[in-house]
């Protein structure tokens, strides 16, 4: 970044408004200065030359400080249109990959289902095993609402099933190939393909399917793409912003573009440097571009980029600073966190070149009442009212830099806090379709009602599923009596034991609705070494009678690492650097804390700063800068608002406040 904005300094400032407005003004108040100065210089010869000389010294003196105080402008608003992009950018491409990351997860659980195996294993369909498999996959398409459709292919290339459509037909396609010669693992594509006949490109899991011991054909579940994309970019962008994001493939092709301003689809964009200028539409742009950050060892799709595409006009507006009361705010010099040090001392310096000028100017009202040089003395008044004005556009310059550095730095604190909560809501709206989908598993049902019931198959079957959803400490089946039957750690001790009340268990008894499920508080598990947690229940229902269940699938939810890993991926980049100081915290709306980035607050702990908890419900989101232990910190805080149906229209109700602490 660095680099970027030296190399481009003049470039940039030759868009930036502030720079050109302040610039503007020294250069005319020291052009007024030097008239006046050669006009006394003529005038007043009886003076001593020493006075005028010191007036010299101190308008050179400004002259110095303003070429840092331009060069400090032009720096400090570059990177702050930077790290806004740069912030954004990464986030979109990092919420992507931890979406993408359960899909990786679900295709291989659903190539290991046997209604799927079976129905691939059978030669000839009959209208009852169609709808059948129909209504199993509608149902699982119902739980995972990020996917639009579902395939089932034979490994000579024929669709015997797809959800969107009732027609069959044969296919080559290399993505079902590879998924049928691949050993192990899934396959991802993205692009056009005969899956999805309507010339667009998709985003595709296959998986090969393998039943009795052979395999049977390949699965594929298609992945709601541009969906996905305009949700995660709704949130990072406002409504006014005309900045283009897009998402490049590894080759730097538009995959997805997002702009609120409208305009023509950007085709390809020169990924190489992390920031670069390019043309576009008679455009001069800021180029921003990152990588997304891995997720337990899942990139995401190879070389695949989040992008903003600004306007250097952008730069051409005044820089809003009226929503900065300063004088509600620390002394600048307790935010120094916040502002480059070199701006507050040229802020000082200018005072102190002021006062030396007030000085001189007393010393020539001296000199020429001793002189008896009346003529002298308009020019030494107009001197020093000029450098009265010079130091006011100092303040005024480095005071407007500073609101909008802060009012910026406040956006992405409450960003970053935004961010932490819909991270955590996409995560256990994960959870809750989870839980759902693996009780519906008619393995689990039968084995539960044999005689004994059967624990090997049962345990089989969950530490399968646990091989591949590495976000559970555990996962537990129980019976009609409450009781454990099995645990995915083959945890023997609690095998005929109750499970406790506090896991929501006896609410999961009363889930009528296939699309329902119960959770718990966020409380201590035994199954979780006594840690706080979720546990999220499904129920397993009787296989001739839907509506009676007979136990349930509970999924014990590894809170501790899950939330402190998203709270650390969360926290603004520089503040990662400064670790020991920034932290951010998950309370319930009571201020009980959740998770905490770091160790200085304990689950269970009260956490809640003096904000104004209404505003906060009417926005959303809020922050401010707040004293918290004698030091000043950025705060940011959002309120949990839930992810597609979660939280918004399947009944569940748990607020949860993020909160982001930056230091100043």
């Amino acid at each position: 970044m660095e680099t970027f904005l030296s190399s481009y300094e003049n470039k940039l400032k030759s868009w930036i408004y502030d720079v050109n407005y302040y610039e503007k003004n020294l250069k005319s108040l020291s052009s007024w200065w030097a008239r006046i100065a050669l006009l006394g210089k003529i005038n007043s010869l009886d003076v001593a030359a020493t006075i005028l000389d010191d007036m010299d010294s101190a308008r050179s003196r400004f002259h110095q400080l303003q070429d840092s105080l331009i060069e400090n402008l032009i720096q400090q608003h570059g990177r702050k249109a930077l790290l806004h992009h740069q912030t954004r950018s990464q986030m979109a491409i990092d919420v992507l990959i931890r979406n993408l990351f359960e899909r990786t997860a679900d295709i291989g659980f659903l190539s290991d289902d046997q209604v799927v195996g079976a129905f691939l294993n059978q030669t000839e369909h009959s209208k009852e095993d169609c709808l059948a498999i129909r209504q199993h996959l509608q149902n699982y398409v119902d739980k995972y609402t990020v996917y639009n459709d579902a395939l089932l292919i034979t490994p000579t290339g024929e669709i015997v099933f797809q959800l969107s459509q009732q027609s069959t037909r044969s296919i080559k396609e290399p993505v079902i190939d590879k998924a049928i010669r691949q050993s192990s693992g899934y396959v991802e594509y993205f692009g056009k393909s005969a899956l999805i006949e309507d010339g667009n490109d998709h985003l595709f899991y296959a998986h090969k399917v393998t039943y009795q011991g052979k395999v049977v054909g390949v699965v594929v579940l298609s992945f709601r793409f541009r969906n996905e994309m305009h949700a995660i970019f709704d949130t990072l962008i406002s409504e006014n912003d005309s900045t283009i994001y897009v998402l490049t493939d590894d080759t730097g092709k538009v995959i997805f573009q997002k702009s609120q301003a409208g305009g023509g689809y950007v085709q390809h964009l020169n990924t190489k440097d992390d920031i670069s200028l390019v043309h576009y539409n008679g455009q001069e742009m800021l180029l921003i571009n990152t990588l997304g950050n891995a997720y337990q060892g899942y990139s995401g799709p190879k070389g695949w980029r989040a992008c903003a595409l600004m306007p250097l006009s952008l730069f051409k507006s005044r820089s809003d600073s009226s929503d900065i009361n300063f004088e509600k705010l620390p002394p600048l010099k307790n935010l120094s966190g916040i502002f480059s040090s070199d701006l507050l001392d040229i802020r000082d310096r200018s005072t102190l070149i002021n006062n030396d000028l007030e000085l001189i100017v007393l010393n020539g009202v001296i000199t020429a009442a001793r002189n008896d040089s009346a003529e002298f003395m308009p020019v030494l008044e107009a001197i020093k009212n000029i450098g009265r004005d010079i130091d006011s556009v100092f303040a005024d310059s480095i005071e407007s830099l500073f609101s909008t550095i802060l009012s910026s730095q406040l956006d992405e604190t409450r960003l970053h806090a935004e961010m932490a909560v819909d991270v955590m809501d996409r995560n256990l709206y994960e959870r809750a379709n989870d839980c759902r989908w693996w009780a519906s598993d008619p393995r689990i049902g039968e084995a539960l009602l044999e005689k004994p019931v059967n624990h090997s198959l049962i345990n089989e079957i969950l530490q399968d599923i646990h091989g591949l959803y590495t976000v559970y400490h555990d996962l537990y089946v129980f019976d009609g009596e409450k009781k454990y039957v099995s645990t995915s750690l083959n945890n023997q001790a609690y095998c005929g034991e109750k499970v406790a009340e506090s896991t929501a268990v006896s609410a999961t008894f009363s889930l009528r609705d296939l699309q329902a499920y119960s959770v718990s508080n966020f409380v201590p598990c035994s199954l979780y070494n006594g840690q706080s947690t979720y546990v999220y229940n499904g129920a397993i229902r009787h296989p001739e009678r839907q509506n009676e269940v007979i136990g349930g699938v509970g999924t014990v939810f590894d809170a501790t690492q899950e939330f402190r890993a998203i709270l650390k991926d969360v926290l603004p980049a520089a503040s990662k650097e400064r670790e020991s100081a920034s932290f951010a915290v998950f309370t319930n709306d009571e201020g009980e804390v959740i998770s905490c980035s770091d160790d200085r607050l304990a689950v269970g702990t009260l956490f809640f700063p003096d904000i104004d908890l209404q505003l906060l419900k009417e926005q959303g989101s809020l922050s401010e800068v707040y004293e918290y232990k004698s030091q000043y910190y950025l705060l940011g805080a959002a309120l949990s608002k839930g992810y597609r149906e979660f939280k918004n229209d399947d009944g569940y109700v748990n607020p949860v406040i993020a909160w982001v602490m930056q230091p100043c």
